[in-house]
């Protein structure tokens, strides 16, 4: 991956420009970074047709080209004729939401881009690669801000690292930075207790909120409240895109825009590997001669899904075997990505380890690889397993009876229709 020249502040470079007329007349609008489209009054394009889902289309311009993304809507998203969910369009193509059609031409920016200072660093994350360098840009733009901020990625990519380099790269930076982890939080009433303290020992400072989707929607609504009240600054930090959940009615669309003040995506590893050397060397320190250059070329060849988190698992393990341990982890097998199937008697064996040495060890079978990541992804993947399993057998023992399940398990009806849509069961 090269790294883009510096932007010449008196050149004007080429964008994407929309053009759509709808109820409320005719439009055309430049867009310079990742938008959101739909009939939601939040959105960054509003578009006036009752056909189009409250947050319908997400617009993104890329170095080839307009990226374009479905966000699960009521009507779908159609290029060409054709209904898409991610697409590239390219230059005069047009793209029907609704009843409205919207065409995309390509010309030269209204204002000239003046040059961000792109650093390599943001906190404890580096990278020079162009995405990284203009993330940190804005990040460290929004930090002197008091806007509300959400940041997606994948696991590993470094979101809670982002989140408190902004907090601490702010004016509040000496105010209390307290995080919930909203997808740990216990049964509803015990969450509510659980965020009416963190609110107040938040106050005058930030709020994290981590993977908020696991929220029910009854807490979700008592969060806007103190939010707008602005007694703290909030930041979510998801791994999910939040946009599709607020279609299909699983997240709060007023909590959405209360959040999604700014948005800023870490990309995964896979798409800035060019920075695999950085943050190796950041890793590592005076240790960083253990990977010589033939290792660090087959390290790059590799897709680290786990991202940034699974790199420092290796550079921790290579250290630890001073340098003996020089093996590349093996590329993960296509069909390995999928989750592993468990039926109820190998669930039932799932016991802690017994460590008397004369007694059998349990088995876990294909979840073993879990126990060699990092105590977050750890945690997340054996919950979303016990929850699945969980309402397995809690909707076996009720005759799949909505009303007998929520009393049982001590859960809202409509938090328990939201985790039975979530495992599939």
């Amino acid at each position: 991956m090269t790294e883009r020249p510096p932007i010449d502040p008196g050149q004007a470079r080429i964008r994407p420009r929309i053009s759509w007329t709808d109820a409320n007349g005719s439009h055309t609008v430049e867009i310079r970074d990742a938008r959101t489209a739909g009939s939601a009054p939040g959105c960054d394009f509003v578009i006036a047709d009752r056909a189009v889902s409250r947050l319908h289309l997400a617009l993104t311009p890329r170095e080839d080209g307009l990226w374009i993304k479905d966000l699960a809507s009521r009507n779908g998203t159609y290029v060409g004729g054709m209904k898409v969910t991610e697409a590239r369009v390219p230059s005069n193509a047009g793209i029907r939401i609704g009843t409205t059609d919207i065409t995309i031409t390509f010309g030269t920016a209204s204002v000239p881009d003046v040059p961000m200072e792109q650093p390599e660093a943001f906190g404890p994350l580096n990278g020079r690669a162009p995405t990284m360098r203009e993330l940190f840009a804005v990040a460290a733009e929004v930090a002197r801000t008091d806007a509300s901020v959400l940041i997606l990625g994948e696991d590993g990519t470094g979101k809670d690292a982002l989140a408190r380099a902004i907090h601490d790269a702010s004016p509040r930076a000496t105010t209390p930075f307290v995080v919930i982890e909203c997808a740990t939080l216990p049964d509803p009433l015990a969450a509510a207790e659980v965020l009416e303290e963190a609110l107040r020992s938040a106050e005058g400072g930030t709020l994290v909120l981590d993977e908020p989707q696991a929220l029910s929607l009854a807490i979700q609504r008592e969060l806007v409240p103190p939010i707008d009240a602005k007694a703290f600054r909030a930041i979510a930090t998801s791994s999910r895109d939040l946009r599709p959940l607020v279609n299909q009615g699983a997240f709060r669309e007023a909590l959405y825009f209360r959040l999604a003040g700014r948005t800023l995506s870490i990309p995964p590893l896979r798409e800035h590997i060019a920075d695999l050397p950085l943050i190796l060397e950041k890793l590592l320190g005076d240790k960083q001669s253990l990977v010589t250059p033939s290792l660090l070329e087959d390290l790059q060849r590799l897709p680290w899904p786990g991202n940034v988190r699974e790199v420092t698992n290796y550079a921790q393990r290579l250290v630890a075997s001073g340098g003996e341990m020089i093996l590349v982890p093996e590329p993960p097998d296509p069909e390995s990505q999928a989750e592993p199937a468990f039926d109820t008697a190998e669930f039932a064996t799932m016991e802690a380890p017994i460590l008397d040495p004369n007694e059998p060890q349990v088995s876990f079978g294909g979840i073993q690889p879990w126990f060699e990541t990092g105590f977050k992804e750890f945690r997340e993947k054996w919950i979303e397993l016990g929850e699945r399993e969980y309402l397995k057998r809690l909707m076996l023992r009720t005759n799949r009876s909505s009303s007998a399940a929520s009393r049982e398990a001590g859960l809202e009806r409509t938090y328990l229709y939201r985790l039975l849509k979530k495992h599939g069961v």
